[in-house]
């Protein structure tokens, strides 16, 4: 089917959306591309070589018509709890692929629900910060592996800086708000297969708690909680599910900021743990919205230097035969926006150009399962590296 766009980025005038645009304008310039937006005023100020186009998130007929006039639609336009159904039932129903930003672990549960094996685009999710790294890193170091089944893969937080946006931390709450309302919403959020096609089939490998300070013998060292573990690990396991079990059967996954050895290690491994608690309970109590926003931005804002920060993380697995692996993933600039931008820019690039041996799946998959081979060199393309 023939469309009028390659791609719309729906959200355009959002803090990311704006980075996505500009990284579009910079790097695409032989697609063609609309941004889209419901403040036409906003849209024209950007002043891009782009086509505007005026919709809400909240207007069906107008998020159908945007769909139908693109191969690919990225949308930035969250918390996608509130936000995000309409576009993605659009998209799904006039087969136009679709990429975003998620980490709301419900949201995507249900368009999982409504949605796989029910169309012909492809719908990924979670093409940013949460949670690339985790996946097409998971997804390099089995291609090393190539093709032998894992026990256990760490992944371990080596560094990381950048800022925090006012938009991540709305949807933090969000998520929160959204474990309440859902029917056994608060389970289906604690679930380790929260994300997997048919969590009943999946094995029992008993708890897998995200959140602990403990010692972790395949690094040699304490280790305390990465605050995005909860949603990443859910991201990695779906993708493991969806390819046939080919990270292995009986896969232990889980993501760690490393504090060293010793009784230092021991401490600072459980301080992160209490500073991480301490910080989740902080953002979850609307009465301490005002206090907070003296450290973290409004909804649409986000880090001035978006050149400062980066990180570096590395993968390790043991195989089932004993073997171990390591795969790094790193990158400059600030991970959340600079970095992200090209992430999800680069997703929605490799499905409007159909590129070689993209995955034939369709419906509601992850980066890895979505994306492939193609992303893996997209993203190194872009300046992230896999060693």
């Amino acid at each position: 089917m023939n469309r009028e766009f390659d791609i719309i980025l729906f959200g355009a005038t959002s803090f990311v959306g704006k980075l996505t645009a500009a990284y579009l304008a910079e790097h695409h310039k032989d697609l063609s591309i609309a941004i889209a937006g419901r403040n036409w005023a906003k849209l024209q100020d950007l002043r891009l070589p782009f086509t505007p186009l005026k919709a809400d998130a909240a207007n069906k007929s107008e998020l159908v018509e945007l769909a139908r006039k693109a191969t690919v639609i990225i949308s930035t336009v969250g918390p996608y709890t509130r936000h995000g159904d309409m576009l993605v039932d659009a998209c799904a129903e006039n087969d136009t692929h679709y990429v975003d930003l998620s980490g709301e672990a419900l949201f995507i549960r249900r368009t999982i629900d409504r949605w796989h094996g029910k169309t012909a685009a492809k719908i990924v999710h979670s093409c940013g910060f949460d949670s690339v790294l985790s996946d097409m890193g998971m997804f390099h170091l089995s291609e090393k592996a190539e093709g032998r089944p894992f026990s256990e893969v760490v992944m371990a937080v080596d560094k990381l800086s950048g800022g925090l946006s006012g938009g991540t931390v709305d949807s933090m709450r969000e998520v929160s708000k959204d474990a309440k309302r859902m029917p056994k919403g608060g389970a289906i959020l604690h679930s380790p297969y929260s994300l997997s096609p048919d969590h009943t089939r999946e094995p029992d490998l008993g708890p897998q708690p995200d959140f602990e300070a403990a010692y972790v013998p395949l690094l040699g060292q304490w280790s305390g909680p990465f605050f995005m573990s909860m949603f990443n690990t859910r991201v990695v396991r779906r993708s493991n599910s969806l390819q046939g079990y080919r990270y292995g059967k009986r896969l232990r996954y889980r993501e760690v900021v490393p504090t060293g050895s010793g009784l230092g290690g021991q401490l600072r491994a459980k301080a992160l743990l209490a500073a991480i608690g301490a910080a989740f309970s902080a953002i979850m109590v609307d009465k301490l919205r005002k206090p907070l926003s003296k450290v973290v931005p409004e909804p649409g804002e986000g880090p001035k230097n978006l050149d400062d920060g980066g990180f570096l993380i590395t993968h390790h697995g043991k195989l089932e035969d004993g073997c171990l692996l390591t795969s790094r993933v790193m990158a400059d600039g600030d991970p959340g926006y600079k970095v992200t931008a090209m992430m999800l820019a680069e997703a929605a690039v490799v499905l409007a150009t159909h590129a070689e041996g993209l995955p034939e799946a369709t419906g509601v998959l992850s980066p890895a399962t979505g994306l492939g081979k193609p992303y893996l060199a997209a993203l190194q393309r872009g300046g992230m590296k896999f060693a």
